[in-house]
This record gives structure tokens, sequence and C-alpha cells, in this order.
């Protein structure tokens, strides 16, 4: 029992070590919280492991002690819903209540996936060694195996498509119309620059950038067109390749526009590192929100350039 009770535990952490990579990619984090997670990844899997024998025993109040993990977990949530909005008055550009909220769902969520993956090596394990016969380290290595595998399958499903996924991202021109009115590529409007030396900033390091749903897709526009999208988008932006502005200049603050023409969405950043590239890239990687891409499920059948379904 203890030998598979600790190899449970380190399946669980390992199940969170491969999130971890996922979620470091999705939302860059500072090392304490880092730590916290794993810390919180050894309860989780702790409880996981011990849940198979408690059950075996026929101990079933232990199964509360799952109901207070998962309100210990929604807790870790709410902390890290707070500590977010906490910090947004702080930030050049916000991230904004919707990308918030996917942040502190995933950090919930992952901490399931650690008594999932525990649960399940524990489990095959006992199931392996008392109906199959087979020896102690021969279950050992086939629960270690089936619960390494789940961590990947929980991991496959639990990832997020991107705005690459459902668009194209190209470069486009930044110029200015009627002197100080801005345009990116064919969508005039986009703000009013009114300061001479902010125009030739924009011209001579801005970069434009014009997003373009795949396949002509209803679906795939109005979740670019969502604010809560829209924010995520610029708060990555900001976050991979940085942003020149400071707090008291908002004639730098990117505004996404909608071109309505081609259901297309536009941006002009001043970047710190001007490559095109590299914005293309910060772009494409955004994730997608859950409360953006929910909206648009009945319109899946819909093109933009057609009245009705196809």
């Amino acid at each position: 029992m203890d030998k598979i009770f600790f190899i449970g535990i380190i399946i669980g952490i390992l199940s969170r070590l491969i999130m971890l990579h996922l979620d470091q990619k999705q939302y860059p984090t500072e090392p304490n919280i880092l730590l916290s997670q794993l810390v919180l990844a050894f309860v989780a899997s702790a409880l996981g492991s011990l849940l198979v024998p408690a059950l075996i025993e026929r101990s079933y109040t232990s199964i509360t002690f799952l109901s207070l993990a998962a309100q210990q977990f929604r807790q870790v949530r709410d902390n890290r819903r707070d500590t977010l909005q906490n910090l947004e008055d702080m930030q050049l550009i916000q991230r904004g209540n919707a990308f918030i909220e996917e942040i502190a769902r995933t950090y919930e969520v992952r901490n399931y996936t650690c008594i999932i993956t525990s649960f399940l090596t524990v489990g095959i394990y006992y199931i392996v060694s008392s109906e199959f016969k087979l020896g102690d380290t021969l279950s050992i290595i086939i629960s270690s195996i089936c619960g390494l595998a789940l961590a990947f399958i929980l991991k496959k499903l639990l990832t997020r498509q991107s705005i690459g996924d459902i668009a194209d991202v190209v470069p486009s021109k930044i110029s200015f119309v009627d002197e100080c009115i801005m345009q990116v590529g064919e969508l005039k409007g986009i703000t009013n620059i009114g300061l001479e030396k902010d125009r030739e900033k924009y011209l001579s390091q801005g970069l434009g950038i014009e997003i373009i749903p795949k396949d002509n897709s209803y679906a795939n526009a109005g979740t670019i067109y969502d604010p809560g999208q829209r924010q995520a988008i610029i708060y990555n932006i900001y976050s991979r390749i940085g942003i020149l502005r400071e707090e008291d200049e908002p004639a730098f603050y990117p505004l996404p526009r909608i071109n309505l023409n081609n259901g297309s969405l536009v941006i002009a950043v001043v970047p710190v590192d001007k490559d095109i590239n590299k914005l293309i890239d910060a772009v494409k990687s955004c994730p997608i929100l859950s409360s953006a891409k929910g909206k648009n499920v009945s319109l899946k059948n819909y093109k933009i350039d057609k009245k009705g379904s196809v």
C-alpha cells in the first residue's frame, strides 16, 4: 500500500507538471504561483491516492474529503481571480475580466486532473494485482503507464484552441487620412491621433495586423469580435513583445476595430520589439476564451459572404 500510494502521488504531480507547461504558454506566471500550484498538486494527488483504499475498506465517509477539496480549489480560483483583478489598475494593458476569469477557472480545473490521474493509477494497481494476480512490480509499472497516458489524454482534451486555429493573421499598413485619422489596411477611422509626433511614431515604429476569420465563418468572426477576446489579444501582444507607451499616453493604447466588409479585425500597435513575425505569433498564440466561443455555436453553419446558412 505505501509504495503505490507514493507512486499515485508522483503520477498526479507529473500530470500537473505536464499541464504547467501548457499553462506557462497560455498564461505566463511568476515563480511563487508556480510553487503554490505544485503544493496544491501534492494535496490533490494525495487525496486521489487515498480514495481507492478508502473505498475498498468501505469507508464511504472519506468521500466527504473530496467535497472539502473541491471547496478549497474553488477558493484557490477566487483568490487567483482577486489577485489578478487587484493588479489590473497597475497594468499598462489590462487583461480584462473575461481573461481573468478564464485563468482562474483554469487553475481550479488543473487540480482536479491530479485527483483523477492519481485515483486511476492506484485503482488500476488494485485491479491488476487482485484480479489478474500479477506481481507487485509489474502492477506498479502497468498502473503508472496508464496514469501517465491519462495525463497526456487530459492535456490533449484541456488544450484550448488559439486564435491561429480560427483565423489568419496578416500584416497591414498603417497610414493617416485627413491628416490625423488613422487607417489600417482598408479600414479608416481607427482613432484620431492629434499630435504630429505621435503620428510619426506610428508610421516609423508601429505595426498593423489584420485578423481574418477562417472559412468566412460567422462563428469564428463572432469569437474574435467578443470584447473580452479582443482585450485578451491585446494583452497577449503586450505580454509577448511589449507595447511602447506610458500610462498617460492614450494615443498608443491599441484599439481593435472591426472591418464589416470582410469580417476581419484590425489592430495597430507600437511594440517594443518591432518584428512583424513575432507580432503575428503573439496574436495567433492567444487562447480562445470559453466565454467568447460559447456565444457563437449557433452560427457555425453561416458564412460571412452569404445570407443565411450554407
